[in-house]
C-alpha cells in the first residue's frame, strides 16, 4: 500500500504542478493538497497480510500454528519498528542482520507450516525477548539522560542483543536438521523397498551422513567462542566494535517492491522534492517542513535533485538497508 499511495503522490504532484502553471490554478491545487494527503497515507505504517496455510493440519495443530504465525510476525514487526527508530547506528545494524536471520526462518516456515512447532524456542523465546530488549533500548534513548545507571543498561542491553543473529540462525539449523532426519529416514525406506524389488544402485559409491537433530550447527553457535561474523558488533579489550562489514542483502519477496519504492522516492525528489515530498514520504516530517519553509531559496530543490539521482543510482541492497519502511 506504501508504494501505491507513493504512486498516487507523484501523479497528483506532476498533475498539481502542471494545473498551477498552466492557469488551472484552483485544480492544480486540489491535487496539490490530494498529493499531500497520499504522502501522509503512504508514511503511515502499513500492516502486510501474511496468511498461514494450515489446510494440511490437524485442527488442534492448526490453531497452535496459527498462533505460533501471528506472535511470530508480531514480534518481528516490533522489532523493525524499534530498529529504524535507534538512534545508535552500529546496533541498529546489528538488528538488520538479526532481522535478515528471522526473515529467513519466517519465510521458510510460511512455506512449511508443519515445521512451525519446532521454531517454537525461536517464537516464543529469543523473538519475544529481542522485541522486548529492543524496546527497552529505544524507550532509555527517549529519555536522553546519560547518567551512569543509563548508560550501563544500555550497554548491557547491547551486549545481550549482540547474540541474536547467532541464536537465530543455530534454531534455524535445528529445524533443518529435523527436517534432514525425516529426509534421511524416507530415503532408507525408499532404498530398502528398491533393494526388496531387486532394485539396486550398481557400482554406485553411496554416502552414509549421520545425522543428529541435538548436534550442533557448524558454523555458528551460542555460549561457545568463535570467530565474530562480519558486519556483527564483538567485545574487544571490554569495548564493542563492529566486525567487518557484512552486506544486508534484500530478501526475495520484497525485492520488487523496494524497487519500486526506489523508483518513487527518485522521482517525488527530482520534481517535488523543493516542497520535501521525498522528506515526508520517509516520514522524516521535521525535514520536509524545513524544505517547505526554505523552497523559495532554491537550496531545497538543489539539494532534492542530487538526492533524487543518488536514489535512483542506490544499490537496491543499500536502499533496503536505509531507506525501505
Amino acid at each position: 500500500m506504501r508504494n501505491l499511495y507513493g504512486l498516487m503522490a507523484l501523479i497528483m504532484g506532476w498533475g498539481g504542478m502542471y494545473g498551477i502553471t498552466h492557469e488551472q490554478g484552483a485544480i492544480g491545487l486540489l491535487l496539490m493538497v490530494a498529493m499531500g494527503i497520499s504522502i501522509y497515507k503512504g508514511q503511515l505504517p502499513q500492516s502486510v497480510v501474511r496468511k498461514l496455510d494450515v489446510s494440511q493440519l490437524a485442527a488442534a495443530q492448526a490453531d497452535t500454528a496459527l498462533a505460533d504465525w501471528e506472535k511470530a510476525r508480531e514480534d518481528y514487526n516490533r522489532v523493525e519498528a524499534a530498529r529504524t527508530k535507534i538512534r545508535d547506528s552500529q546496533l541498529s545494524r546489528q538488528l538488520g542482520l538479526m532481522q535478515q536471520e528471522a526473515a529467513r526462518l519466517l519465510n521458510y516456515v510460511e512455506k512449511h507450516p508443519e515445521r512451525i512447532a519446532a521454531a517454537g524456542r525461536f517464537i516464543h523465546y529469543y523473538q519475544d525477548r529481542a522485541a522486548s530488549l529492543c524496546e527497552q533500548y529505544r524507550e532509555l534513548e527517549e529519555t536522553k539522560l546519560e547518567t551512569d545507571q543509563v548508560q550501563q543498561v544500555k550497554a548491557r542491553l547491547k551486549e545481550t542483543l549482540v547474540s541474536f543473529d547467532e541464536a537465530y540462525n543455530a534454531e534455524f539449523t535445528k529445524i533443518i536438521n529435523s527436517q534432514l532426519l525425516d529426509m534421511d529416514a524416507e530415503l532408507t525406506v525408499m532404498q530398502q523397498s528398491l533393494e526388496a524389488e531387486g532394485i539396486s544402485n550398481g557400482s554406485k559409491e553411496t554416502v552414509n551422513v549421520e545425522l543428529n537433530a541435538n548436534s550442533e550447527p557448524v558454523s555458528t553457535g551460542i555460549g561457545r567462542k568463535k570467530r565474530p561474523r562480519s558486519g556483527a558488533l564483538t567485545k574487544v579489550g571490554g569495548q564493542e566494535i563492529a566486525v567487518g562489514r557484512e552486506k544486508i542483502t534484500t530478501p526475495d519477496n520484497v525485492r520488487n517492491s523496494v524497487l519500486l519504492q526506489k523508483m518513487i522516492m527518485s522521482g517525488l525528489a527530482i520534481t517535488l522534492g523543493s516542497f520535501g515530498a521525498h522528506k515526508f514520504f520517509q516520514g522524516k516530517t521535521k525535514w520536509g517542513i524545513a524544505y517547505v519553509v526554505f523552497f523559495w531559496t532554491l537550496i531545497p530543490a538543489l539539494v532534492s535533485v542530487v538526492e533524487g539521482i543518488r536514489y535512483l543510482f542506490m544499490p537496491v541492497d543499500d536502499f533496503y538497508e536505509q531507506y525501505y519502511r
